[in-house]
């Protein structure tokens, strides 16, 4: 049966029960208390793109895992044993960032509504779609928590990741025979540019260069990959690294491929330097997921 006909059928036998709406009012309710969130994700992903890629990646892997990941639909809008432990978790820890200020004055506290958000969203999907999809929302919250973290710690890595992209860079285009120099440039009160000559030509290493994008994308899709395939603590690890290592290194692939052909298309350098980035982008993810044995084909539906 399709999934609109389980959930018509469904809402048709729920509608009638008190309990049913006594249930949608406690997830309105949360909802409500976690929209402010919802709101500055939404302006921090229009604002930076990368952000918005990155959300983008795990939404189809997402949607990967929907496909070939053994998904079942059972006994929907019904609040089951996993969707009330996550509801319960989500209210707990949300009650727990209103109480902290009162105990301390650390500023890490306002940090516990991103996995009371991720909680709230695994229990609306079990409730919604039922017990079926405890290792999809389970494999998908805990990325998007780690996902949510990374984003607001993104400014203090800009320019550590930068610097690491720019002498790589220039390192390989010195072993392919090019003259290369990496420096600060700057004029008083304006702040420094990370500026890369080769062959005395100028470019400059900006933000958009420090791979963060295409380096936490793959982070996240070897972190997706590694909870989906319940990995112990040493396999995690390994996980994260060749996510981590095989997005940096495609980074200064596209920045190589670039300064290389800039010299010859300067006329079109930011339609090449789009080109350039989505593919060795797509390259890259494409890689994590296959290296990273991301499912390709249909799996076995889950033990209930």
């Amino acid at each position: 049966m399709p999934i609109r006909r389980q959930l018509a059928v469904s809402f048709t036998e729920k509608c009638r029960q008190i309990d049913f709406w006594l249930h949608c009012i406690l997830f309105g309710l949360l909802g409500l208390a976690l929209w402010p969130l919802t709101i500055w994700f939404a302006q921090t992903a229009q604002e930076q793109s990368r952000i918005l890629h990155a959300l983008i990646v795990l939404a189809m892997a997402s949607l990967m895992l929907v496909r070939f990941g053994g998904v079942t639909i059972t006994r929907p809008l019904e609040l089951n044993a996993s969707a009330r432990r996550a509801l319960f978790a989500a209210y707990g820890i949300l009650l727990l960032t209103y109480l902290a200020p009162f105990v301390t004055h650390s500023s890490l506290t306002g940090l516990l509504v991103i996995p009371a958000y991720c909680c709230a969203l695994t229990a609306a999907v079990r409730f919604t779609f039922g017990e079926g999809t405890r290792q999809l929302t389970r494999t998908v919250a805990g990325t998007l928590c780690a996902f949510l973290l990374l984003s607001i710690f993104m400014a203090p890595l800009d320019w550590p990741l930068r610097s690491m992209a720019g002498k790589w860079s220039a390192y390989v285009l010195e072993l392919i025979g090019q003259s290369t120099e990496l420096g600060l440039f700057g004029q008083v009160g304006e702040p420094p540019m990370l500026v890369l000559m080769v062959n005395e030509q100028p470019f400059h290493v900006a933000s958009e260069c420090n791979g963060f994008g295409v380096i936490i994308t793959s982070l996240l899709l070897a972190l997706l990959l590694a909870i989906h395939r319940r990995l112990n603590i040493f396999d995690l690890g390994l996980n994260l690294l060749a996510g981590v290592i095989i997005g940096f290194m495609f980074n200064i692939v596209r920045i190589v491929i670039i300064v290389l052909l800039a010299p010859s298309m300067m006329e079109h350098y930011h339609l090449m330097h789009e080109i350039i980035g989505g593919i060795t982008y797509w390259a890259c993810l494409i890689l994590v997921w296959l290296a990273l044995k991301g499912p390709t084909e249909p799996e076995e539906a889950p033990a209930k």
